[in-house]
């Protein structure tokens, strides 16, 4: 794979068009390419004018496309770990564990760890395609997804050293009264502990996701903006974040420009202004349906830049 590119941008400025314009001329450019919206408001058989339909589907030439299930993700994703805490604790049987289980569903951040272990998983399965295109879900989630893996290696960081008190702590005990101290299959050790092994697989996946976003060789960000003032100060935020965790922006999309009239215009010397020195490039606001050619020629004038 060559590269992946993310979509960001508040709802309904265009990111969904946008990443159209580019999956198609990288296809016709002789590349392939897999493009999947992550965004649970699907519109990406509208944009293209095709029926909608499940699982990935053939666009045209190498260019494969999927709206991602994410109920289905999220389903997934409690299933598995649902069942690596019953392998972990099993002796908490007792305390009632699959009741406390079910409860996974309505947790904070659960959906966005499903979000998280989709993108996962469907850069494993499509590794073989020359990009993948993403186009992401509004601000709010997206930004809560990027920031996951960095919150998950700052829990686990913490979490290890607790377990290592506890490991050390039962290893004293075993010295001081024997091996049969604290009973059959209770660890002393990091190698024979599950718990803290688990810790050490989070950690790397999370370590994966972290580096992969902060990775400008593998990863671009397209910023997509309108003109109004909510979508820029929105853009100015989103920004602002990905510096604060080090993931890098390549490109500013200002689109459907000149559609905004009047006081909540933001012209394009205070966009360029804003986001300097990253290079913003001025989309055309087009009345009425676009056909999927008119979505190739909006990608003239930037497709090339983010190659």
């Amino acid at each position: 794979m060559k590269r992946v590119y993310f979509f960001l941008g508040k709802g309904g400025v265009g990111k969904t068009t946008s990443a159209a314009s580019l999956a198609l001329n990288l296809a016709r450019k002789g590349f392939s390419v897999f493009w999947a919206s992550i965004d649970p408001a699907h519109n990406l058989w509208d944009v293209l004018g095709m029926e909608w339909g499940s699982g990935v589907r053939r666009v045209e030439g190498e260019l494969w496309a999927q709206e991602v299930d994410l109920e289905s993700y999220i389903r997934r994703f409690l299933a598995d770990t649902t069942r690596r805490m019953k392998e972990l604790y099993r002796h908490l049987q007792i305390l009632n564990l699959e009741g406390m289980l079910d409860v996974l569903r309505y947790s904070p951040g659960m959906e966005e760890s499903a979000v998280l272990f989709a993108l996962r998983d469907l850069m494993e399965t499509h590794r073989d395609k020359d990009y993948l295109v993403i186009d992401t879900p509004p601000t709010g989630l997206t930004l809560r997804i990027f920031s996951l893996p960095f919150s998950i290696l700052l829990w686990i960081d913490q979490l290890k050293k607790w377990r290592e008190k506890i490991l050390e702590r039962r290893s004293i005990v075993r010295t001081i009264k024997g091996k049969e101290a604290l009973g059959e299959g209770v660890a002393q050790d990091r190698e024979g502990d599950k718990v803290y092994r688990e810790l050490e697989r989070q950690e790397e996946q999370a370590r994966y996701m972290a580096g992969l976003l902060q990775d400008g060789r593998r990863v671009a960000n397209v910023l997509v903006m309108n003109q109004d003032r909510l979508s820029f100060k929105e853009s100015c935020r989103i920004r602002s974040f990905l510096e604060r965790v080090a993931i890098p922006l390549r490109l500013i999309l200002l689109n459907k420009f000149g559609l905004v009239e009047g006081g909540e215009v933001v012209d394009e010397a205070k966009v360029v202004e804003a986001f300097s020195p990253l290079p913003v490039r001025t989309l055309p606001f087009v009345r009425g349906d676009l056909e999927r050619e008119d979505l190739v020629s909006l990608g003239k004038g930037w497709v090339e830049e983010l190659m």
